[in-house]
């Protein structure tokens, strides 16, 4: 039983370590949308400073490119909102992995734990049986 338990708890960390891996690789993801979606808006602001050095040009490129703009900040905010979902989801998972983990461990330790007490109590018994043969043998001699 005790090795069944510890390949089941051996399992089910390895199962909760990929699952952080997983949740880890989608933060990073994250991160990379959050930051594109930075870049744009640097982008926009250098965009504007720009038209506004030189208005004539800006008439025909600027409403182009913020047109454009505002598209890819809707794609990635729709992207960022999906990865948060998912994220999420990918939470819940290593939750629920870290607590069957934790069941596992409470059983081993308990299995040990009773394990214990049955050479406690045996060791008890031996004892008993020991102090009772001296008893025994004291009283037998007199």
């Amino acid at each position: 039983m005790g090795k069944t338990l510890a390949n089941l708890i051996r399992l089910h960390k390895y199962n909760v370590d990929e699952k952080r891996r997983v949740l880890g690789l989608l933060y990073g993801e994250l991160h990379a949308m959050e930051q594109r979606l930075q870049d744009l808006e640097d982008q926009i602001v250098r965009e504007k400073e720009i038209a506004a050095s030189s208005p004539e040009q800006a008439m025909f490129s600027y409403g182009r490119f913020h047109e454009r703009a505002m598209s890819i900040r809707e794609e990635i905010n729709a992207a960022m909102a999906a990865k948060e979902e998912e994220i999420d989801a990918a939470r819940e998972e290593v939750n629920e992995a870290f607590r069957e983990l934790k069941i596992y461990e409470e059983a081993e330790k308990n299995r040990i734990q009773r394990e214990k007490d049955e050479q406690t109590r045996k060791e008890n018994i031996e004892m008993d049986e020991i102090a009772m043969n001296l008893y025994r043998a004291h009283h037998d001699d007199t």
